[in-house]
């Protein structure tokens, strides 16, 4: 087992491989995926923004 003592260490080493591979695998896969958003997410956002220079405004 490549000169490790203990088999759990080498299971860890295992596991952290694979584990990476995976997260590769699946960005790969995922990277184009954008989120679906909703046409009135843009309007609460800019209510949002709209709520929020007002009250700059009325400080002092």
């Amino acid at each position: 087992m490549l000169g490790f003592s203990d088999p759990w260490v080498f299971a860890g080493f295992i596991v952290t491989i694979l584990s990476a591979v995976f997260c590769v695998i699946y960005g790969a896969l995922n990277r184009n995926r954008g989120g679906i958003e909703k046409e009135g997410d843009f309007r609460e956002e800019i209510q949002w923004e709209r709520e929020e220079i007002e009250l700059i405004e009325k400080l002092p």
